[in-house]
């Protein structure tokens, strides 16, 4: 004969503790199911893992101390190996439901099965709890009450689906989270409370375990270790959610810099014209315009005539004013449809349509050239500048690619015809005339003949105004021609492949230098350029080795400096390039940052640590609001990226002020210091209070030495145009 226990028989400590871990492992099941539903698929799936053993042991903590409450006529022991068996029922629930919970869209039927495999593993962790009180004769069950809890579990796991689900699906609110928790967390122990209730024995049952594992003592420990688990996943949970919105606002503030700097990137600051980029945009669009349109497009490249040596001379505020005019005199001839942009220091590039033959094209030049040839007034002096115009027409250059580049070609080939004139291209133009012929052939000799130089300028710390290391840029000193000026030499190295050697040449001539400083007490990091001709050569890493050790320099003085656009054209190359390099332990920049087209999600994998603003986000701070915002957002971007900030084309102590305060690490430019060659630099150094040793001043030697340091008070009117296109 046996005798039910009756609910008298559950009340208790233990039954409270059972309550109290029961509803905090529902609650914290609710913050682990946004969190797998916050990240992204890595760590969501171990947030997955981790909820379901984390809640899945409170609940298997609660269904024990719910068995621990029971009162028996007997002294009752627990098998350990049994109760620990039961954790594993536990914790596959949690992870179905868990999985069906971050699943939002799950359908009702795969809900329903959930629902019916929830309730069937709760009901199998009470019998195995149960089992672990070994019993002779067994453990006698009642049916009515048996069955009342199955129905409990299967109305909370409805209710559950139903509630997570209205919950989840709004922002976290802490008082209705409390109490779905409490609401769910109840019919759960209520459900396990049944179960047990259940249970009877007869009046001579014997407990086989009762040496075994005991309750009480069970109680305490058990319920402060599963709190304890509990509280830490809980803090977890909430640390997980900072963290991710604290990315989410670093995310944000990213992505305004990348649409300010791509907006930036296809606007001239100066003139407020589309650029390059720009222009090609709109062109592109022209020409996918209905076919008469574009059948009637032409494309005029105008080049300002002695632009560069203008600016030299009076300085780069000036020339700046003088764009601007002009770009307002040029606006005056655009129609509607058409597109006017400023490509280059010196040049404007003016997309027309509606031009049906060659005539009409003429006057428009015309027009353009007497418009430009205009006087200016500026700062109180008259300006008369001429220009030449380069005009490529559709559909003989078919692409905009070509229309550009031919109208370039036409442009060049109206300058050697002496300026102040238009040009057609015409089939069979070459920009590589007799000219260039005869200076690539020079040029090959230039190395050996030592009519190379390095020219050094100085990069200073903002906010101490200390040398932090010099640029060094490539000058050709030839014998007849003089100073020639890199904007003619590069190219022609690059269209005859020469400019690998020239590189290699710098790169050498960079690390003899540091060698040289660095024995005589100074120790200044140089920055060298490296081509896109360079970054695609396989035994670049063997050559920057070569160099550091030949000449016993440290690998951390050199840095190489690579533009924007060049790194972003093969991303996948220029990755290994710096990977391979940052190994070497060689320090990286990245060049003429903003003008390019950077994505964040590379520009954060390179292994950069530093950013050069370009000089067009420079010139203008000291007189445009939307200047300084853009500047602002690159030097927070990188900062943000940890890397340092140098801007160059720095010329007044305005825009050096502005830099200062917007946290630029280094500036670079006219007003501190031009480009100069060893002693001029040393001499320069001496005049700041470095201590120089005088063995450092030393002439050339080569026999172009002494035209060299005569041709250092040249370079002021001749700069602008070196400084275009360096190595």
């Amino acid at each position: 004969m046996t005798q039910p226990l009756l609910a008298s028989h559950l009340l208790g400590s233990a039954l409270a503790s059972a309550w109290l871990l029961t509803v905090y492992a529902i609650s914290v099941q609710s913050m682990v199911i946004r969190r797998v539903r916050a990240n992204e698929r890595e760590a969501a799936v171990a947030w997955w893992l981790g909820g379901a053993l984390v809640v899945g042991t409170g609940i298997w903590a609660g269904s024990f101390l719910t068995l621990v409450a029971l009162k028996l006529p007997v002294k009752v022991g627990y098998v350990r190996d049994v109760v620990m068996a039961s954790w594993l029922p536990a914790v596959v629930v949690c992870a179905v439901t868990l999985w069906l919970q971050t699943h939002v869209r799950s359908s009702v039927k795969l809900r329903v099965m959930g629902g019916i495999l929830v309730t069937l593993g709760l009901c199998m962790l009470m019998f195995v709890n149960a089992s672990s009180i070994m019993i002779q004769p067994g453990l006698l069950w009642d049916g009515d009450r048996l069955a009342a809890a199955v129905a409990t579990f299967l109305a909370g796991s409805a209710l559950g689906s139903w509630l997570l689900r209205k919950d989840l699906s709004r922002p976290p609110h802490q008082g209705r989270h409390l109490a779905v928790a409490v609401v769910l967390g109840t019919v759960l122990w209520g459900g396990m409370t049944l179960q047990v209730s259940s249970i009877g024995v007869a009046y001579n049952a014997v407990c086989l375990s009762a040496d075994q594992l005991s309750g009480e003592s069970l109680q305490l420990v058990l319920t402060v270790a599963v709190l304890i688990l509990l509280v830490m996943t809980h803090v977890g949970t909430l640390q997980d959610a900072r963290a991710l919105a604290r990315a989410q606002v670093l995310s944000e503030s990213l992505q305004e810099a990348k649409e300010a700097l791509e907006e930036a990137s296809q606007r001239d600051a100066v003139t407020g014209l589309p650029n390059r980029l720009g222009f090609e945009r709109q062109l592109r669009d022209l020409i996918e315009a209905p076919r008469d349109a574009a059948l009637h497009l032409c494309v005029l490249r105008l080049n300002v005539d002695g632009f560069h040596a203008f600016a030299a001379t009076y300085g780069h505020a000036l020339g700046d004013n003088l764009v601007q005019t002009l770009a307002l005199r040029l606006r005056g001839h655009v129609r509607e449809g058409d597109v006017l942009a400023r490509s280059d220091t010196d040049e404007f590039l003016l997309a027309c349509h509606g031009f049906s033959d060659e005539r009409a094209m003429t006057v428009l030049a015309q027009r353009l050239q007497e418009s430009v040839h205009v006087p200016c007034l500026i700062q109180d002096q008259d300006i008369v500048v001429s220009s030449s115009i380069g005009i490529a027409r559709y559909p003989d250059s078919a692409s905009a690619e070509q229309l550009i580049a031919h109208s370039n070609d036409a442009m060049l080939t109206a300058r050697r015809a002496g300026g102040g004139v238009y040009c057609f291209y015409e089939r069979g133009m070459d920009r590589a005339g007799a000219a260039q012929v005869e200076m690539q052939r020079d040029l090959r000799h230039a190395v050996e003949r030592q009519e190379l130089q390095l020219y050094f300028q100085p990069k200073l710390r903002s906010t101490t105004g200390d040398l932090a290391g010099v640029e060094a840029l490539l000058r050709w000193h030839h014998p007849k021609r003089g100073m020639v000026s890199p904007a003619e030499f590069i190219p022609v190295a690059e269209r005859f492949g020469l400019i690998g050697e020239l590189g290699l040449w710098v790169l050498d001539e960079a690390c003899r230098h540091l060698r040289m400083w660095h024995e005589a007490g100074l120790d200044i990091p140089v920055a060298v350029n490296l081509s896109v001709h360079q970054l695609r050569q396989p035994d670049l890493e063997q050559r920057v080795r070569e160099a550091l050790h030949k000449h016993r320099v440290p690998a951390r003085m050199l840095i190489m400096e690579i533009t924007e656009s060049v790194a972003m054209e093969d991303i996948e190359a220029s990755l290994r390039v710096f990977d391979m390099l940052d190994q070497i332990g060689v320090r990286l920049s990245i060049d003429d940052f903003g003008t390019g087209y950077s994505s964040l999600s590379y520009l954060r994998r390179l292994p950069a640590r530093q950013l050069k603003i370009d000089r067009s986000f420079v010139r203008d701070l000291d007189s445009s609001l939307d200047a300084q915002a853009i500047v602002e957002a690159v030097v927070r971007l990188a900062h943000a990226l940890g890397l340092k900030v140098v801007a160059e084309g720095v010329e007044t102590q305005d825009q050096a002020d502005i830099l200062a305060q917007l946290q630029c690490d280094e500036l670079q430019g006219f007003l501190f210091a031009r480009p100069m060659s060893e002693h001029t630099l040393l001499n320069w150094l001496r005049q700041r209070g470095k201590p120089v040793p005088p063995t450092q001043v030393r002439q050339e030697a080569s026999p172009t030495g002494a035209r060299r340091e005569a041709d250092d008070d040249d370079l002021v009117t001749a700069w602008s145009d070196l400084e275009a296109t360096h190595l």
